[in-house]
Parts: C-alpha cells; sequence; structure tokens
C-alpha cells in the first residue's frame, strides 16, 4: 500500500507527468515516482482513508506527517499553517508580509522574480503569476500560455495580477470540472480572441506605465500541447470517473493534462481528477480493474 503525497510535472524529461509516492510511516529517503506514461496501462484501487502529505519548509526541504486527515483536507492543521508554499497559491500582497507562512517564505518571495502571465484553457483565460511559468502552466493544464509582465519580486507580481483581475475583469481562477468538460475543445474558436486580449492587457500595462524586468519568454506564445500526450488529439470528451465515488482508476494511459488524468478502456474514453486523490492510500495492479460509475454505450457491446 502507498500513500500519495503529489501529483507532479518535470517539464525537462519526458514522460512529464508523474505521481510522488511513499510507504506510511516512512522516511522521505523511501519517496518513488510513478510516471504517468502515454501509452502505459495504469490501474489503481484507492482507499478512504486519508493521510495528511506534510508540508515544504523551503524550497529543498520536506516534513512527511502521518497524520489522519478528513476528505476535504490534503494537511492536518499544523502542516497546512506551516507549509513553505502555501502563501504562494493564498497570497495577493494585501498585508505587509504578504500570507507567508514563515520568514523563508517572505524571504524567497521578496528576492526571487516573478512572472504576470495569461493562460487560455480551451476558451476560458486567467491571469496568473508563478516563479517558474512553464511549469506552472502545465500544472494548469494551459493550451496556450504567455508572460506580459516580469517584476521583481512575487509580491509586486500579486499586486499587478490583482489589478488586472479586478480592472480587465479576468479570472485568477479555472474550475477543474470546467478544464474537464472541454478536454477536446477546438482552439481555433478561441485562440483568435486570447491574442487579442493579451494585446489589450499588454497596451493597459503600458498606460500604467507598468515597466518588465528583461526576460526571455516576455510577450511570447507558449503552445504547451506537447505535454499532454494523446489528449490534444481527442474528438470526443471523455467520461467523468468520479474517482471519490468509484475508488478506482484503470485503463491505458492517454496522457495527462494539469492534473486530469485520461485513461481508455476499450473504445471509452475516461478524465479522473486526481487532486481528488492525494492524500489518500492506494495499491496499483497489472491486471485491469472492471469498470464502475458511468459507461459508454461501447462498453456493452
Amino acid at each position: 500500500m502507498e500513500h500519495l503525497t503529489a501529483v507532479k510535472w518535470n517539464p525537462s524529461i519526458s514522460p512529464f507527468a508523474f505521481l510522488f509516492l511513499r510507504k506510511p510511516n516512512q522516511k522521505i529517503e523511501d519517496i518513488v515516482t510513478k510516471p504517468l506514461s502515454p501509452g502505459d496501462s495504469f490501474n489503481t484501487t484507492i482507499f478512504e482513508e486519508k493521510v495528511c502529505i506534510g508540508h515544504s519548509i523551503n524550497k529543498d526541504k520536506y516534513h512527511f506527517c502521518n497524520n489522519t486527515v478528513v476528505e476535504q483536507y490534503n494537511r492536518c492543521y499544523t502542516c497546512e499553517q506551516q507549509d513553505f508554499e502555501r502563501c504562494f497559491l493564498f497570497c495577493d500582497a494585501s498585508k505587509p508580509f504578504g500570507n507567508c507562512a514563515n520568514s523563508a517564505a517572505y524571504e524567497y518571495c521578496n528576492t526571487h522574480k516573478s512572472s504576470v502571465y495569461l493562460a487560455l484553457i480551451a476558451n476560458d483565460v486567467k491571469v496568473g503569476v508563478s516563479f517558474k511559468p512553464l511549469k506552472r502552466w502545465i500544472n494548469q493544464g494551459a493550451d496556450v500560455a504567455i508572460e506580459i509582465l516580469r517584476v521583481k519580486n512575487g509580491f509586486e507580481a500579486r499586486k499587478i495580477e490583482k489589478m488586472i483581475s479586478s480592472d480587465l475583469g479576468i479570472s485568477q481562477t479555472i474550475r477543474k470540472t470546467a478544464k474537464a468538460r472541454k478536454l477536446n475543445f477546438n482552439l481555433e474558436r478561441s485562440l483568435p480572441d486570447f491574442r487579442k486580449l493579451s494585446k489589450a492587457i499588454i497596451s493597459y500595462l503600458e498606460s500604467k506605465s507598468v515597466v518588465s524586468e528583461p526576460s526571455d519568454i516576455l510577450y511570447k506564445e507558449t503552445n504547451l500541447a506537447s505535454y499532454y500526450g494523446d489528449i490534444p488529439s481527442l474528438d470526443v470528451n471523455p467520461i467523468l470517473n468520479e474517482v471519490e465515488r468509484t475508488l478506482q482508476i484503470t485503463g491505458t494511459v492517454i496522457g495527462v493534462k494539469g492534473k486530469l488524468l485520461v485513461t481508455k478502456v476499450n473504445n471509452s474514453y475516461y478524465v479522473t481528477n486526481l487532486s481528488k486523490i492525494i492524500g489518500h492510500l492506494m495499491t496499483f495492479s497489472e491486471k485491469p480493474l472492471k469498470l464502475k460509475g458511468q459507461k459508454s454505450l461501447s462498453e456493452f457491446f
């Protein structure tokens, strides 16, 4: 039995997506990674028991925890409050020291340059910030993204992100349920408007006398399709695997897009939100599992 602590991406090495697993009660040295390779068979049974995933101490160190947690949380209260990267997700720079978990988090955010970007997912657009934009775009499942500004630190980036969202009505989030419904969306329908919007927001920043730091990717549109296996070529949208109910994933891996895993069973495609099973205990099998939940008509013939 293994404990899923994270779903991670490495844009430099294929397969780009992998699971971060550990044996309960063991140390970080016993962590193993399970690649999510297109074409591989992937069969797992998930248990209802959920264990705290621990917290990052800084960019290099991680503390693992064995406390039991309830379904809606991935961390126990102590780990949630101490997580080094928590503030990177929730900070809006409205407080003097942001939402920093500790002095190390504040120091990192205050001394590292950060990108402000636009991401297109199907026909939805969001504005966001990141210290490592390419990795962030892939982790969010962006189809296309563009860096519109590079600033001196994370606090400045958050202020500008909030300003763009407030003044221009650009969302800062896109729900995974919306992403899952549009995996086969034709980008030719949304890309022209995304490009117009990008130019308009760049002009808006110029009108505010916002000047960018130097960056190799500034204003360069990046297409992320090559990271997602065969998902971009789907001609149908996959059936949702409600993994919190079925407690299983089975089939051949088609690809991973953000936290959405697409598998194929016979002639049908299924999509699973891997975020739903982070923190859970699970076992893996070489043999396919019997399907549970919604099936397509092709499964009956």
